[in-house]
């Protein structure tokens, strides 16, 4: 109304006034129409909503997740933390194009491009339902289990293995080595820092100091866990299972909660009873693999798909192929997006007499 009213008194203007000031007043008037039309237009209406779910690769719902709600491009614009139910909502938002990131320690990071289906401008209301599903970082289900042995360390002993450790964290291995080093010198029952010189050899694939390092650390406190379950480690990269299967019986022992050094005992089992001539030693060998495998699943929440990988493995060796394909079906049902799917699918196929194309 107020546009229409300055128009027609411009217009009144014009007809009244010189043809040097029509031109201006002509220009004026233009600009209030061009003006008034984009103010019209710029309206922004705020009352859309996304309403989500974050799941677990095996459907169960994931409560405590950080979820972050970003401009498309830009950056975050809200931040909420599931229910309980794994439920999340953002409301009070423009139409427009957004980016949904989920963090959780423990799990791969997940996220989900959405965008709502009109204009900025259009009083309408809208709610995108969603739904993220997070994998379970398997560097963290499989971790060694943590050690818990205190000593009474002289303190330039713990200085030096506060240093190494620091240093090997960013990268400088040889330098970190030669601090933990220091630190077994200066006081020779530090049991952590031969624990930890044990671990950084392994990593490094130097299997020789890593078992002399380790023997020293299990000198020092033979009931540790991580310690049994990091030499276990050490054994299957040496490709000795009977001796890994062994010393991940004493990690269970140790730390019968750790789903890791279940899951590990299972497959140096597996591969014991893969290479075992003797029929009967062999079903025992598999019998007691199976067991360790369901502890690993149920212990881990059933965070580790690779069960049913080594279980596949079992069946195929038994003759028992509908129940290895059926095995190696449920693995890509729990981790759909493994980079082995193609291979895995190629060998149900041969597995049911229908090769994949």
């Amino acid at each position: 109304m107020a546009a229409t009213r300055t128009v027609r008194v411009l217009a009144r203007l014009l007809m009244t006034s010189s043809l040097p000031r029509l031109a201006l007043v002509s220009s004026m008037a233009a600009g209030v129409i061009i003006v008034s039309s984009i103010n019209s237009s710029a309206q922004v209406y705020k009352n859309n909503t996304i309403r989500g779910k974050v799941r677990s690769v095996s459907g169960n719902t994931v409560n405590n997740a950080i979820v972050e709600l970003k401009l498309a491009g830009g950056g975050m614009i809200a931040q909420t933390a599931t229910s309980g139910d794994g439920d999340f909502t953002f409301g009070g938002l423009a139409a427009a194009e957004y980016e949904i990131d989920v963090t959780l320690t423990g799990y791969e990071s997940a996220g989900q491009m959405v965008r709502f289906n009109h204009a900025p401008n259009e009083n309408f209301q809208e709610t995108l339902p969603v739904e993220i599903v997070i994998r379970a970082r398997v560097d963290q289900v499989l971790a060694p289990p943590g050690t818990n042995f205190a000593q009474d360390v002289p303190r330039p002993a713990r200085a030096a293995y506060e240093k190494g450790v620091q240093l090997i964290s960013e990268g400088k291995a040889d330098e970190g080595i030669a601090s933990l080093r220091r630190a077994t010198e200066l006081y020779g029952e530090y049991f952590n820092a031969f624990y930890a010189l044990g671990a950084i050899y392994y990593r490094l694939e130097r299997m020789d100091d890593a078992i002399q390092a380790l023997e020293q650390a299990r000198k020092i406190n033979d009931h540790e866990g991580a310690v049994y379950h990091l030499f276990g480690l050490v054994m299957l990269k040496q490709r000795k299972f009977t001796v890994a299967e062994y010393v991940f019986k004493q990690a269970t022992s140790f730390t019968p909660s750790n789903a890791a050094s279940h899951f590990l005992r299972g497959l140096a089992l597996v591969e014991v009873g893969v290479q075992e001539k003797d029929t009967g030693e062999r079903e025992r060998d598999f019998t007691d693999a199976e067991k360790e495998l369901t502890s690993a699943w149920d212990l881990s929440n059933k965070r580790i798909p690779q069960v049913y990988l080594q279980r596949s493995r079992i069946h195929e060796v038994l003759g028992q192929k509908e129940a290895a394909a059926s095995d190696l079906e449920a693995y890509l049902k729990a981790d759909p997006e493994s980079k082995q799917a193609p291979a895995i699918r190629e060998a149900i196929g041969k597995l049911r007499g229908t090769p994949q194309k």
